[in-house]
């Protein structure tokens, strides 16, 4: 958890989560334990559209593949199972998808939640939007994405494994 805290024991060390929370109300009364929801909220609610939908997309890509190459006597149907490797790549587009699309809305999260407590106007933190545009101003499109290369890259193998995964569990327990 990165917060600014005030007095912290020695340098370099780390403060104990009761510092932590008293430090986050003292500043920020209770609204403070939730800023950069915004973000979390636009990041899980539109990267599970796009991890999901991009899963089913490239799925039904190689349904529709399978089914051209098929002679007309075995007709593939959207049950049949997808090989291994085209489930782990439609898994890894699904997990690239996510991470891609909305990176923007971790990045400015993330600098809300960092943000230094002297540097607050008037002792506020500022909103979603405004720390957003004043990113915007400051980096452009680079400073929306800094960091995305190596979280799409991890993203890749992780989600290529959960959704093969669940494919074998779901055809192992139905």
């Amino acid at each position: 958890m990165q917060v600014p805290l005030e007095g912290a024991r020695r340098v370099g060390s780390a403060p104990g989560a009761l510092q932590l929370i008293a430090s986050v109300y003292r500043h920020h009364g209770l609204g403070g334990f939730w800023h950069g929801q915004m973000g979390t909220l636009l990041r899980e609610t539109g990267g599970s559209a796009a991890w999901f939908g991009g899963y089913e997309a490239v799925s039904l890509f190689f349904h529709k593949l399978a089914r051209q190459n098929r002679s007309a006597a075995k007709v593939m149907d959207d049950n049949d199972v997808l090989p291994v490797y085209q489930q782990m790549i439609a898994g890894a587009v699904a997990g690239m998808s996510y991470n891609f699309l909305f990176y923007p809305a971790d990045t400015i999260k993330s600098r809300m939640q960092t943000e230094e407590v002297a540097t607050l106007v008037d002792g506020r933190r500022r909103t979603f939007l405004s720390v957003g545009r004043a990113l915007w101003h400051q980096h452009g499109i680079k400073g929306m994405y800094r960091g995305c290369g190596v979280t799409v890259f991890r993203s890749a193998p992780s989600s290529a494994l959960i959704f093969s995964i669940y494919e074998w569990l779901k055809r192992t327990f139905n």
